[in-house]
């Protein structure tokens, strides 16, 4: 409890790096968040597509939509392609944090911390502001509920073009009824009364569970890295900056 305390200490005292990182994990928590939203939308999508063909007689116009499979793997290679990105930045980051308080984690060194704490220590700094970037979309997403499902809706729709659906802005029913219909509605979400708790819960819980890992994994690989340099003694001293 001592080391988390001593971070949260620390990240208190570097308030602009604090916020720079707070500021970063929120954007890529941001565009994850949309991605995974939108991916498990897509079942929901389908089977709301298929309910308003089920009133029409045309059986081909079904064959000719986008198929599940195609949109859900844009979305993720969408979310794939984020997590690249977030690793990339953040190995350069959590490499940039070491060097820039190397003095510093030294001292740490020099009072009793083992290389597990010392670790520790290091990685509660990056983890705490991820956590709370995340916690602030959830309410975020929460407070502004119908302009978050209105950018969601907007981006799908963007996507579903780039598939070519077909035109079903007059279509014919069963009955031999022409039903003029908007070809934007056809392929909206139908935004489910559970969707704030259930599916914006589960997108939040995915990106913070996709950059812990990834922050983990990286911050590892980075920390046994600075630390086999910093034996060699090939870093030089570069002081904190508040």
């Amino acid at each position: 409890m001592k080391i988390i305390r001593y971070a949260i200490a620390r990240l208190a005292y570097y308030k602009k790096q604090t916020i720079v990182y707070i500021l970063f994990s929120s954007f890529f928590a941001f565009l994850l968040l949309i991605s995974f939203n939108l991916y498990n939308l897509q079942t929901t999508l389908h089977k709301q597509i298929q309910n308003r063909l089920a009133i029409f007689s045309s059986t081909s116009q079904e064959e000719k939509i986008p198929q599940l499979d195609s949109v859900s793997h844009f979305y993720s290679s969408a979310i794939l392609v984020f997590v690249l990105c977030f690793a990339i930045c953040f190995f350069f980051f959590f490499i940039h944090i070491l060097k820039q308080n190397r003095q510093e984690l030294m001292n740490w060194r020099l009072t009793g911390f083992s290389q597990k704490k010392l670790f520790f220590f290091v990685y509660t700094q990056m983890f705490l502001p991820i956590t709370v970037a995340c916690l602030g979309l959830l309410l975020w997403s929460i407070s502004f509920q119908h302009l978050y499902e209105t950018l969601l809706q907007r981006i799908n729709l963007t996507v579903l073009t780039l598939f070519k659906f077909p035109d079903f802005s007059v279509p014919s029913s069963i009955s031999g009824l022409t039903i003029p219909i908007n070809q934007e509605a056809f392929f909206q979400i139908d935004f489910t009364s559970d969707f704030l708790l259930v599916d914006t819960f589960k997108g939040i819980v995915q990106t913070l569970f996709t950059l812990t890992f990834v922050s983990l994994f990286i911050s590892i690989l980075s920390f046994i890295y600075f630390s086999r340099r910093l034996q060699k003694g090939r870093f030089t001293h570069h002081g904190a900056t508040k």
